[in-house]
């Protein structure tokens, strides 16, 4: 029997599968890439709240599987402000309990590895320095220029959802400016310990400024047979799909229900929305049969992709690339988008996507694909050459190989 040529060891913030948001189909591609240079063994972090069961699917090459529940400690309003003063992790980290998942990572290991993966800087800061291998750390996003976006105020479009009373959002964008600093540093300090750090965007590549950046981007697998359609359906159809629990998905869905869809209504009053995915309490109250239609969590997007007419982009923050709007190229369907919901896409506005930054403009660019046909079939034909030229997984696979490989071979002596 012959003997796989690598060791490797995958360290994930969430578990790949099912493959039902953008983060866990990245997690699950970068698997499939370094299989084939060898062995991965994966250790994983789960929520509390992950209703979906943890298996490993059939024809997925992992070796050995450990995974570890996230537990949080209480951030109390006296811890709040010792982390304000004095914090030094990232919000996110500081109210992390992570004694169970170290201990749990160093009895589990079962080294040497020619090489570590770790997804996500989380990950990296949790349980980095308790192994010694060559290491690439997939940033995926960078959380300060989030934060960035969302201490902005977004652009035109208004200020994202939240508390208006004066106090709240005075601590609330202390505490944001100073999560934002300590990411900042946190992601430059793991791209000058480790072998290579990854984003998704020559944009993110920019911004972080490491010299062992490199791009490895979403991607997307290329359909055997495209959804889209050319005729608009009665009604018109405009779908947003994602993880809604996350608060800029969130807001996003909130601000087309509310302040895009009345302006589109006026011109085509049947127009449909379709809120696609798990979804907080605030936004399955909008729900307005059938002008607003918010399924809940789908195990299969296929049906609600066959029946959109228009794929809808109207985020405010947030960072990395939208998979959604490269699963809407993969399928023709054609996308409306704000700038920063196509942000790190090699796209121009009116060659395979129109952009639009205000509720007015965001409403007309809907109603103009929705009713041109011509429009709607250009947008559709170069989104698709894009994303067959850009980002099919089994392109991108080969990139995360040569990576994983240049990095684990540099280790070795001469």
């Amino acid at each position: 029997m012959s003997h796989p040529s690598r060791r490797l060891l995958v360290v994930g913030q969430t578990f790949p599968w099912p493959e039902v948001t953008g983060g866990r189909m990245r997690l699950a591609n970068v698997i499939q890439a370094l299989s084939r240079l060898g062995e991965v063994d994966l250790f994983a972090f789960v929520d509390g709240g992950r209703t979906d069961r943890a298996e490993v699917p059939d024809g997925a090459r992992v070796h050995r599987v450990e995974i570890v529940a996230r537990r949080h400690l209480p951030f109390q309003p006296l811890r709040r402000v010792q982390w304000m003063i004095a914090g030094r992790a990232p919000r996110p980290l500081a109210v992390l309990d992570v004694r169970e998942a170290q201990q749990r990572f160093a009895a589990w290991l079962d080294g040497p590895y020619d090489l570590v993966w770790f997804h996500h800087v989380e990950t990296h800061a949790v349980l980095g320095s308790q192994i010694d291998a060559p290491s690439v750390v997939d940033f995926d996003d960078l959380e300060d220029q989030k934060l960035h976006a969302r201490l902005a105020g977004g652009h035109e479009m208004g200020r994202p959802e939240r508390d208006i009373r004066l106090w709240f959002r005075w601590a609330g964008r202390l505490q944001d400016e100073r999560d934002r600093r300590l990411w900042q540093e946190l992601q430059r300090s793991v791209a000058a310990r480790v072998r290579s750090v990854v984003v998704c965007s020559d944009e993110d590549r920019r911004r972080l400024g490491a010299a062992n950046c490199a791009v490895i981007p979403n991607g997307y697998p290329a359909p055997a047979q495209p959804l889209g359609r050319v005729s608009v359906g009665q009604p018109a159809v405009i779908l947003f799909a994602g993880l809604l629990t996350y608060p800029p998905n969130r807001d996003a869905a909130a601000l087309l229900v509310q302040r895009i869809a009345p302006l589109i209504r006026a011109q085509m009053p049947a127009a449909q929305v379709r809120l696609v995915g798990q979804a907080p309490e605030s936004l399955r109250r909008l729900a307005d049969p059938p002008r607003v239609v918010v399924t809940g969590f789908v195990p299969d997007i296929t049906a609600e992709l066959a029946r959109a007419d228009l794929v809808a982009a109207p985020l405010r923050s947030g960072g990395g690339t939208r998979i959604k709007i490269l699963e809407a190229f993969a399928h023709r369907i054609p996308v409306v988008s704000t700038t920063s919901g196509a942000a790190g896409l090699d796209v121009v506005s009116g060659r395979e996507i129109l952009i639009a930054d205000t509720p007015e403009a965001f409403a007309r660019a809907c109603v103009t694909l929705l009713m041109d046909r011509g429009q709607r079939l250009r947008l559709a034909e170069a989104a698709q050459q894009l994303f067959l030229r850009r980002y099919r997984w089994d392109h991108i696979h080969d990139a995360i190989a040569a990576l994983a490989e240049q990095v684990a071979r540099a280790a070795v002596p001469a």
